[in-house]
């Protein structure tokens, strides 16, 4: 509430709102809400703007000597690619390997092929990263 000249105006989060307005489907709904406690406006809320998380399909790493790897998360800085690891299996959190050791139009097209997002940076101080 906000005291404006000689009247209160309500404030929400539409813009104020005057007391003596019709009242819109949004105005109704913000007026619900506020009479709902807010452990209950914040549950409502979550559900009706949360989806479930599209999980992205590994990209595939084509070496020069032949090999491949899957890389789920990774960030590419400069001429080194970074994967994130697990740390319980590899011993460390991430792995960095050289751009150069890579084969970069094999791994490139194999991702295309497949359907899975994979590209290089374009220009100096680029950061690709794939959460």
């Amino acid at each position: 509430m906000e005291l404006r000249g000689d009247h209160w105006v309500r404030l929400t989060s539409y813009g104020p709102q005057e007391p003596n307005t019709p009242s819109t489907d949004r105005a109704a709904s913000v007026n619900a809400a506020a009479n709902k406690p807010f452990s209950q406006v914040v549950t409502d809320v979550a559900a009706a703007h949360t989806s479930p998380p599209v999980e992205l399909p590994p990209a595939i790493l084509v070496f020069r000597d032949g090999h491949t790897e899957q890389a789920a998360n990774y960030t590419i800085v400069g001429r080194t690619l970074t994967i994130k690891t697990d740390y319980w299996t590899t011993g460390a959190w991430t792995r960095i390997v050289a751009l150069a050791d890579m084969d970069l139009p094999a791994t490139l097209k194999l991702n295309r092929d497949r359907g899975t997002k994979f590209s290089l940076p374009t220009r100096t101080g680029e950061v690709m990263m794939r959460p």
